[in-house]
């Protein structure tokens, strides 16, 4: 059954700018701060919700001077859907005053209804079955520069998955597996990262490398004992001053006692576009997708884009040649010029599935 997200945009926003100007009587400088905040009416549709509408929120702004030291950028999203779902969701992403420091977090509440399939590279899609709960999820990593563009320090990270609801129609002995997999997850871990990107929203050249764990156990409020190894790189070519080319590989890999939400799921907005978020899930992942994209217009531009990618129980489970395709392309909305931030609207296509996507900022 193919799935589809029908995304439409209001372009008529507003764009409001404030700023603080900060006088240094030291060395008779004078140093601009802005804080730029774009609101962004949004009508959305997705099988799942019906008729949803809402709102997203940037706030871009900068802690030190532009030379040396990135915009920083928080999203808070919230939206309300006549199925009576409700979503809310923040981002961060802050560099200090010349990177010394570095913070990434998010803090978000859902309650919203998925579909699933079961566990496993090879689920029947004629087995789709509702499922709903409520999840907060609470995530913050703290960052050290040690040297020019290389960063490492801690994160940490909670979820609580609560009020399941899943009658089954197929996998009724999924059913009493699932239900034993709500509660907490709690998980400390170490990240080491190597970014020098241009712009972490939409990067034109530089490269970002992130290898990084979380070890959740009992001992720090975890009602499920397991570890995660997430290992991303993407990489980004100039071609000319208005085309880019784009590679991401990820990987992400679990072992312990994983539950259903805490695993690997191919699909999403992010990666593998065109298959529904979760169409498949297990302990691994694998995927490798390119991008190409060209600014048309000063405010409008298109992509193209491939993946290829998979999940697993193991490790030697995974069989390239049994990689699972994707394929699709967007346009680009650039709502601020002078940070590069876009809207997008991409259609991707896979095997015998394909989505609508409607987001804002880059997929990576």
């Amino acid at each position: 059954m193919i799935k589809f997200r029908i995304a439409l945009v209001f372009i008529l926003f507003t764009v409001c700018n404030s700023s603080i100007t900060f006088s240094q009587t030291a060395d008779s400088t004078r140093r601009e701060k802005k804080l730029k905040i774009i609101p962004l009416p949004a009508l959305f549709y997705t099988p799942e919700t019906r008729l949803g509408f809402g709102s997203l929120t940037s706030g871009v702004f900068n802690l030190g001077d532009k030379a040396t030291t990135r915009n920083s950028n928080v999203q808070v999203l919230g939206a309300y859907t006549l199925n009576k779902q409700i979503i809310f969701r923040t981002y961060n992403t802050i560099f200090t005053k010349d990177e010394q420091w570095a913070f990434n977090g998010e803090l978000s509440y859902y309650d919203f209804p998925i579909f699933y399939y079961g566990i496993g590279n090879d689920t029947d899609a004629d087995f789709e079955e509702d499922l709903g709960y409520q999840v907060i999820i609470f995530r913050e990593r703290m960052l050290r520069k040690l040297k020019p563009s290389f960063f490492a320090g801690v994160q940490y990270r909670y979820t609580n998955l609560y009020d399941l609801r899943f009658e089954p129609e197929f996998l009724i002995e999924d059913k009493p597996v699932l239900e034993s997999q709500t509660g907490a997850n709690s998980g400390f871990g170490v990240s080491f990262i190597y970014d020098n990107r241009d712009n972490v929203l939409n990067a034109t050249k530089g490269l970002f490398i992130e290898l990084s764990n979380f070890i959740h156990h009992s001992g720090i409020g975890s009602d499920f004992d397991y570890n995660r190894f997430t290992l991303d790189i993407r990489k980004f070519w100039p071609i000319t001053y208005k085309a880019v080319i784009a590679a991401q590989y990820l990987g992400e890999f679990n072992d312990g006692e994983v539950p259903f939400r805490e695993m690997a799921l191919l699909g999403g907005e992010s990666i593998m576009r065109g298959y529904y978020n979760g169409r498949f899930r297990d302990k691994q992942q694998m995927a490798i997708q390119t991008e190409y994209r060209q600014q048309i217009l000063p405010w409008i531009g298109i992509t193209a884009f491939g993946a290829v990618g998979d999940v697993a129980d193991n490790m030697s489970n995974f069989s390239p040649s049994e990689f699972k395709w994707a394929a699709g392309a967007g346009l680009r909305f650039m709502v601020n010029k002078s940070d590069r931030l876009n809207i997008r609207i991409d259609y991707g296509i896979g095997e015998n599935i394909s989505g609508f996507y409607f987001a804002f900022a880059e997929a990576f």
